[in-house]
C-alpha cells in the first residue's frame, strides 16, 4: 500500500513537471509566433474597465533655370525667376496635396513676347493674372568648391609671401567639404544608408569615393564632435530624471566564433529630449556603471539586473515600467486568457488616468494629485489580485512568471505615483532605440569598435537635434565649422545652438536667397 502511494506521488510529480514544461514550450512557440507574425502596436481595445522646424538645404537652381530656358526657347515665352525664402513656421498636418508652408517658393513666370501682346482686333493685351500650378521639386548638386586665397609679395625686399586668411578645412587635406560631410552623416545615420550603398550612389554621379574614404571621413567628424558628445552626457546627467535602455548590435570580431560578437548601444535620455548614446562591447554592468556611477536621481529602466548596484540605499531611485509588465501578461493570453484579460484591464485603468492627466494638461503637481486620488487605490487592488492569482497558477507558467515579475518589481512600479514629473513607463527610452533598430536592418553591423563609438557620438547629436526641432544637416554643417573656434562647446549642443546660432544662420541664408531673387 505504501509503495503504491509513493508511485502515485511520483507520477503526480512527473505529470506536474510535464505540464509545466508543455506550458513553457507552448508559451515559447506563442512568443516566437508573435515576433514573426504579431502586431507591433501595443494599443488594445477595452474589455470593460472604465477609464521641428525643418528648413531647406542649399538652394541650387541650376536645373530649374535650365528647364525655364528650355521652355522659353521652345515656346517663344520670356522667363522670369522669383524666389521666396523660407521662414520658420510650425508645420501643420493637412491633406496629402498640401504644400508645406516652411519651404522656399521658387516662381517661374512665362509671359508673351512684346510682339505677341496684340489682340486679333488690334488692341493691346493687358495681363490680368496667371494660371498657376504647383509641384514639389528637389535638387541635389555636387560641386567643386575652389577656395582661392590671394598671395602678396614685396618687390622691394625678400621678406616672403603673405596670403589672405581663408576658411579652415574640417578635415586637414581632406577631399570633402563641410556640406558634403554633413550630407554623408545624414545619409548614414538619418536615412540609415550603409557605406557600400553610398559608394554606389556617388559612383552613379561620377564620383570615385570608396566606402573606406567615407567611413574614415565620418569617423574623423565624430572625433571632432566628441567634446559635444561629452557635454551632452554632462547635460543629461545634470538632470534628476532620466530614461535608459539598451539594444544589441553586431560587431565584426575575427577572434569570436563565427567572426562576430554582440555589442550594445545604450540610451540615456532626459525629459527635455537630450539623447546620450553609449557603445560597449558587452552588456556587462561596467558599461552603465561608468556612466551612472554618481547619479542619484530617478531612473526609468526595465529591470535589468546590471542596475541593481545603482538602486541600493542612498543611490538612485528605480522607476519600473508598466508597459514592460503589460507585455508579460500579453504573453500569457494563450495559456490563461481570462486571467490575462483581467490583468490587462487593470493596467489599462492606470493608463486611462495618465490619459486624463494629459488631456487636462496638468502640471506635475496636478498629475501627482490625480494619481494619488485614482491610481493609488487601483494599485492596491492590483496587488491584492496578484496575491490571489499566485495561488492559482503554476510558478513556471507564463502567467506565473508575469505575477512573479510584478511582485518582484512592485515597489519600483509604484514610484511613479509619488512624483508628477515621472512617467508610468519607459517608452521614451524604447522610442529612442528605434533609430538604432531601423539602422541595424540596413547597415547590419559595425566593422570595428571605433565604428560603434562613432555611431554613438553622431546619433546622440542627431537625435537630440531632431528632438529640438532643428534641421539635422544644417546643424551638423554649422557645428563642424564652429567646433574649432567656439570656446564654450555647450553652446553647440542642439537646444543651445537653436537659441544662439540658428537665427543667425537662417537670417544669412534667407538674405542670400532674397538677393538672388531680386536679380
Amino acid at each position: 500500500m505504501l509503495e503504491n502511494e509513493r508511485l502515485l506521488k511520483r507520477l503526480a510529480e512527473q505529470e506536474r513537471s510535464s505540464s509545466e514544461r508543455i506550458a513553457e514550450l507552448e508559451h515559447q512557440v506563442d512568443v516566437l509566433a508573435r515576433i514573426a507574425f504579431g502586431r507591433s502596436s501595443e494599443k488594445r481595445k477595452s474589455t470593460g474597465v472604465p477609464p521641428g522646424n525643418p528648413n531647406q538645404q542649399h538652394l541650387f537652381l541650376t536645373d530649374i533655370l535650365a528647364d525655364a530656358e528650355r521652355v522659353a526657347e521652345e515656346t517663344g515665352a520670356v522667363g522670369h525667376l522669383n524666389v521666396t525664402p523660407s521662414r520658420p513656421r510650425k508645420i501643420k498636418k493637412g491633406r496629402r496635396s498640401t504644400f508645406p508652408a516652411h519651404l522656399p517658393v521658387v516662381e517661374v513666370e512665362f509671359e508673351l513676347p512684346e510682339d505677341q501682346q496684340r489682340c486679333s482686333c488690334g488692341g493691346k493685351l493687358h495681363r490680368i493674372g496667371f494660371e498657376e500650378s504647383k509641384e514639389l521639386e528637389r535638387i541635389e548638386v555636387t560641386i567643386v568648391l575652389k577656395k582661392k586665397r590671394a598671395k602678396y609679395a614685396c618687390r622691394s625686399c625678400s621678406d616672403g609671401v603673405t596670403a589672405a586668411a581663408g576658411p579652415a578645412r574640417v578635415i586637414d587635406k581632406g577631399l570633402l567639404g563641410v556640406g558634403f560631410l554633413a550630407n554623408i552623416i545624414t545619409e548614414r545615420f538619418v536615412s540609415h544608408m550603409p557605406y557600400y550603398r553610398l559608394e554606389k550612389k556617388y559612383q552613379s554621379e561620377g564620383l570615385n569615393l570608396s566606402r573606406s574614404v567615407l567611413e574614415r571621413s565620418v569617423a574623423r567628424c565624430a572625433e571632432l564632435l566628441e567634446p559635444l558628445h561629452t557635454a551632452l552626457q554632462e547635460e543629461v546627467l545634470s538632470k534628476d530624471i532620466l530614461f535608459t535602455d539598451d539594444t544589441t548590435v553586431t560587431l565584426v570580431n575575427p577572434r569570436a566564433q563565427g567572426g562576430s560578437s554582440t555589442g550594445r548601444i545604450w540610451i540615456y535620455l532626459d525629459k527635455q529630449g537630450n539623447h546620450f548614446y553609449d557603445f560597449t562591447e558587452t552588456r556587462a554592468a561596467t558599461g552603465p556603471a561608468l556612466i551612472l556611477k554618481d547619479f542619484l536621481g530617478y531612473v526609468h529602466a526595465d529591470a535589468y539586473s546590471g542596475y541593481d548596484w545603482l538602486f541600493q540605499p542612498g543611490g538612485a531611485t528605480e522607476v519600473a515600467c508598466w508597459a514592460h509588465l503589460r507585455r508579460y501578461f500579453e504573453r500569457a493570453e494563450k495559456s490563461d486568457p481570462q486571467l490575462s484579460a483581467k490583468a490587462l484591464d487593470l493596467i489599462r485603468g492606470l493608463y486611462h488616468i495618465e490619459k486624463k492627466a494629459k488631456e487636462d494638461k496638468r502640471e506635475p503637481e496636478g498629475v501627482a494629485a490625480l494619481r494619488q486620488e485614482y491610481a493609488a487605490p487601483l494599485l492596491k487592488n492590483i496587488w491584492a489580485w496578484l496575491a490571489e492569482v499566485e495561488a492559482q497558477v503554476l510558478p513556471k507558467s507564463p502567467m506565473g512568471k508575469a505575477v512573479h515579475y510584478a511582485q518582484a518589481q512592485w515597489n519600483a512600479l509604484n514610484v511613479y505615483v509619488t512624483d508628477g514629473r515621472l512617467e508610468i513607463d519607459n517608452n521614451a527610452a524604447e522610442r529612442a532605440m528605434r533609430p538604432i533598430a531601423v539602422g541595424r536592418k540596413n547597415w547590419l553591423f559595425f566593422q570595428t569598435v571605433g565604428g560603434g563609438r562613432t555611431a554613438a557620438t553622431l546619433v546622440s547629436l542627431i537625435q537630440t537635434a531632431k528632438a529640438a526641432g532643428v534641421n539635422v544637416q544644417l546643424y551638423l554643417r554649422d557645428v563642424l565649422q564652429r567646433i574649432a573656434t567656439e570656446s564654450d562647446v555647450k553652446k553647440l549642443l542642439p537646444y543651445a545652438w537653436k537659441e544662439h546660432f540658428e537665427p543667425e544662420v537662417m537670417k544669412r541664408r534667407n538674405e542670400i536667397v532674397e538677393l538672388f531673387g531680386s536679380k
